[in-house]
């Protein structure tokens, strides 16, 4: 995150905005509550596991706690250097992804159901989706649920071309109007509306991390909490934390106006530039 919050125009010194108060909802593998979650107070508004039933904030893959800190983590265990993009912004974790970061579009229904439920309790305005599905069964249902979450005010980021949850991505979902869809700026498909980097990305590590994957190394670690990680799902939270910076400063805006602004505002590739976005 020291490298990829220059590399889209986002100078903490001269942006006054966290994203505080802001909801921003992780639908994934779930999150291990380490201290730039929780300190120094608990942003982890709600945990609900769909996956498992348990109780307790955790997070038995990995990959959902690295994309919460992209988002929203603040960097308390690094001095603030791998900060996330909405720092003070709130967290709706939904464990959605297994321990091998497999799910279901059933799954994903039900969550993003909870969500249209439970959006105004816990003022939910995005719903980060760095995840995708094989399962097509469904998949129709599926979209028009996230298009009825999209219509009652939560804006919908999603991983275009997504590569680290090991499913496939719901990229028929996301060349749709009612989803932004993120691709990397290192290799952007023709299908997605904007880019952020993804490669090499360091975030929080959780604690049950799991190395038993293609591409994951030890040697990935940068320190005892962080490590890098690659691909799409790295570069959708950047998308929804500069979206929280912006409902923070148009608290009335809708996820349509959103999503226009995002793309009128991104660079010559696409990529996301959130000094401009916020002017």
């Amino acid at each position: 995150m020291d490298k990829a919050k220059p590399s889209v125009h986002l100078d903490t010194d001269s942006i006054p905005f966290t994203g505080k108060g802001v909801g921003i909802a992780v639908l994934d593998t779930g999150l291990s509550p380490s201290a730039d979650f929780t300190s120094p107070y608990n942003r982890i508004v709600v945990f609900h596991d769909f996956v498992n039933g348990i109780p307790n904030c955790y997070d038995n893959n990995g990959h959902g706690t690295h994309v919460c800190g992209i988002a929203c983590g603040n960097g308390r265990l690094s001095d603030g250097r791998y900060s996330g993009i909405a720092p003070n912004a709130n967290l709706i974790v939904l464990k959605i992804l297994d321990r091998y970061g497999k799910g279901n579009a059933s799954t994903a229904l039900k969550a993003i159901k909870w969500l249209i439920y439970n959006r105004k309790r816990y003022n939910i305005r995005i719903a980060n989706m760095s995840v995708g599905t094989s399962d097509r069964t469904i998949n129709s249902l599926l979209v028009r649920t996230m298009y009825e979450a999209w219509d009652n005010g939560i804006c919908i980021v999603a991983a275009d071309g997504n590569i680290g949850s090991g499913n496939s991505s719901i990229v028929s979902a996301g060349i749709n109007r009612k989803i932004i869809t993120v691709g990397n700026s290192a290799s952007p498909s023709f299908s997605c509306d904007v880019t952020a980097p993804g490669n090499n990305i360091v975030s929080c590590m959780s604690e049950n991390y799991s190395f038993g994957f293609h591409g994951r190394s030890h040697k990935k670690i940068v320190s005892p909490h962080y490590i890098m990680m690659s691909g799409t799902s790295m570069s959708t939270p950047i998308v929804s934390g500069a979206a929280a910076l912006l409902i923070e400063k148009y608290p009335s805006i809708t996820p349509s106006e959103i999503k226009q602004r995002i793309i009128m505002t991104a660079d010559y590739n696409r990529q996301i530039n959130i000094e401009r976005l916020l002017e």
